[in-house]
């Protein structure tokens, strides 16, 4: 009896030796299925995009030829009204002084051109080469430094502004995109160049004595950032491509 509880006994300690190992050896082997299915489906991913990345840019090139077409078709009808416009308002006192506030009012929301003596703000970026992934944001222009400068501009009394022949008005975006500068969700590059309607005195005493001309001036000798600001007397800023879209509006003078 005594043998048989000694063998009774020293079976259970085994089998109870034996649990850690195998529960050991079962995680070990599941945590290796773990890694091993991740890698997969990273190098899986990796192998994707390429062919995502060329279906992005299809996509944003078609998407840029159907605006071009859109704004050519714009200025076609754009260019009827203009000539039936014409046609009445010969005839007609009140249709001339309709038409006349109409241009008014088209040049203010950027649908015409304009044209006068104001300045032109140049941004560029850095020439030096990064040597690291922070120096790549430093040496280079950014959205938020485009928006410093229009904002700028309207405080001065800037009339009309144009970034690289982009017409601003209060509906422009301009984000950044995958570093990638976009105005209107057209895409620009370095030089910019801003060209703002108005007293060019005033605009460029404005300019020169604002805090983004400040920080440029700092920029300028750390990262080598071009910022210039100069005087044109005759500068044209070009109607804006295609309409803004408007989600919520009410008449100027009336009470919120």
């Amino acid at each position: 009896m005594r043998r048989k509880n000694l063998w009774t006994g020293n079976e259970r300690t085994h089998r109870k030796g034996r649990r850690p190992g195998l529960g050991f050896s079962l995680a070990l082997l599941l945590l290796g299925f773990l890694v091993s299915t991740g890698f997969v489906q990273e190098r899986l991913r990796e192998s994707q995009l390429p062919s995502r990345r060329q279906e992005l840019e299809a996509l944003v090139r078609q998407r840029q030829s159907d605006v071009r077409d859109l704004s050519r078709e714009v200025q076609g009808l754009s260019d009827r009204l203009g000539e039936i416009q014409d046609r009445f308002a010969r005839d007609s006192s009140q249709v001339r002084e309709v038409v006349e506030e109409g241009e008014l009012l088209a040049a203010v929301a950027g649908v015409a051109g304009a044209r006068g003596p104001g300045v032109v703000v140049e941004l560029a970026d850095s020439p030096r080469a990064p040597t690291t992934r922070g120096e790549e944001a430093d040496l280079r222009i950014q959205d938020v430094d485009l928006q410093l400068v229009v904002n700028t501009l309207w405080e001065a009394g800037a009339e009309a502004v144009a970034v690289n022949g982009r017409r601003v008005v209060s509906t422009t975006a301009i984000r950044q995109a995958g570093g990638t500068i976009l105005v209107n969700y057209s895409a620009i590059t370095s030089p910019y160049l801003l060209v703002a309607i108005g007293d060019p005195n005033v605009l460029h005493e404005e300019m020169a004595r604002s805090d983004v001309a400040e920080r440029f001036g700092v920029w300028r000798d750390i990262y080598g950032l071009r910022f210039s600001v100069e005087h044109v007397a005759a500068a044209s800023v070009p109607p804006l491509r295609g309409v803004p879209e408007l989600r919520w509006a009410r008449p100027a003078g009336e009470a919120p």
